[in-house]
């Protein structure tokens, strides 16, 4: 793999750590703050809206920049974005900042997507898109706990100064490693890049990831008090349980790049259908700790292996490799994300205790499969895996 693709994943590493780490932070945020955890879930609801509406924004605007210090930038500003976070005292002001994390964040995978795909054959473009979001599975198993440790030893702040750090280092190895002429030409005519948004199928992609992806942050928005009220785990231990939910990542979303070059279609019914059923046997099997610690596994495997071949099957419906297009596949996650944060609050301000969050996810990502297998049947060409590949650009 191309050593480009790796600072890519480098930097997703950091923006990967943002997105998540205020997850197992909840509570402390709640308390110095002195709003409810689901009040104070809005930290994490703000960044996912921030990419969603944001991410598709800054890629329309910045089609005709050059890449390289395009994604430079983004990440600068992400930077400064994480140390207002760091240094904000209030709840509007952390979540207007978390906000601008998060378009920062859309913009910058809608461009590294593209890059990526750019650098390798099409045989291997799957996998390429699993590489770059390789940082983010990586950042919960590496960057999420100790961004977790930081904050429950130096206040929860510190954790994003973590964050701001890991920041500088990416966009130092993409300042090293990037070729100046990354991608160079290759998004296509404003014609072709503009015109994709009046494809129904692409819309209905992209209702399917934030459906489907949605689901499981229904519960992992609130999986630190889930764990302590439900399972009955130690506060002190959430950290530590928090990496078998990253070790699952991280098989997942390589599975999920490797057998999406394979055959997307089928990856994607079997990944979705998974996440279902771990989210139910959570919901049955929650209270104890040792079905808790195989299902963070399988939750973390199934949520984020669906990550490669959702975006690979968006960029099929829409018949082109723009950035803007990656963006709004990037958007439709994060609109998961807040959907699911925001789903998970609202159950949780209707009185309903933890477990019925498993429940609510499980019949969200139900959706999400549903609307993917209509998508799938009424405009299916059946095509083989490797059509599933969009041509480089010329």
């Amino acid at each position: 793999m191309p050593s480009a693709i790796i600072a890519l994943a480098l930097t997703s590493f950091a923006l990967g750590t943002a997105e998540l780490v205020p997850n197992g932070l909840l509570p402390l945020i709640s308390s110095d703050l002195g709003v409810p955890v689901p009040l104070a879930g809005w930290v994490t609801t703000s960044f996912a809206l921030g990419a969603m509406i944001g991410g598709p924004l800054v890629a329309a605007a910045t089609l005709q920049l050059p890449r390289k210090p395009l994604v430079i930038g983004l990440t600068a500003i992400f930077l400064v974005a994480n140390a207002v976070t760091a240094l904000g005292g209030s709840l509007p002001v952390i979540a207007a900042s978390r906000a601008l994390a998060g378009a920062m964040l859309g913009g910058f995978l809608g461009t590294a997507i593209t890059v990526a795909r750019s650098l390798v054959a099409p045989s291997r473009q799957a996998t390429a898109i699993a590489v770059v979001f390789t940082g983010f599975t990586v950042s919960n198993v590496v960057g999420v706990p100790i961004g977790n440790v930081a904050g429950r030893i130096a206040g929860w702040g510190a954790a994003f100064w973590v964050v701001a750090a890991l920041a500088a280092v990416g966009a130092a190895a993409m300042w090293a490693l990037l070729p100046a002429d990354a991608q160079e030409g290759a998004e296509p005519s404003q014609e072709a890049r503009f015109g994709v948004l009046l494809s129904g199928r692409l819309w209905l992609g992209l209702l399917t990831i934030a459906l489907g992806y949605g689901g499981l942050f229904v519960v992992h928005t609130y999986i630190a008090p889930f764990l302590t009220s439900v399972t009955g785990a130690p506060d002190g231990s959430v950290t530590w349980l928090l990496l078998l939910f990253g070790a699952g990542l991280i098989a997942g979303n390589a599975l999920g790049g490797r057998y999406a070059d394979r055959s997307v279609v089928r990856t994607v019914v079997v990944i979705l259908a998974g996440l279902v059923v771990a989210l139910l046997a959570l919901w049955a099997l929650g209270s104890s700790l040792a079905a808790a610690v195989v299902l963070l596994v399988l939750l973390g495997a199934t949520g984020f292996g669906m990550v490669p071949p959702l975006q690979s099957y968006v960029l099929h419906l829409a018949g082109t490799a723009s950035s803007l297009v990656s963006a709004l596949a990037a958007a439709a996650f994060n609109f998961g994300v807040a959907l699911g944060s925001g789903l998970g609050g609202l159950v949780l301000t209707r009185g309903q205790d933890y477990p019925a969050l498993a429940l609510v996810g499980a019949a969200t990502t139900a959706l999400g499969l549903i609307a993917f297998l209509v998508t799938h049947h009424r405009h299916r060409s059946r095509p083989r895996a490797s059509d599933h590949r969009v041509p480089q650009p010329a």
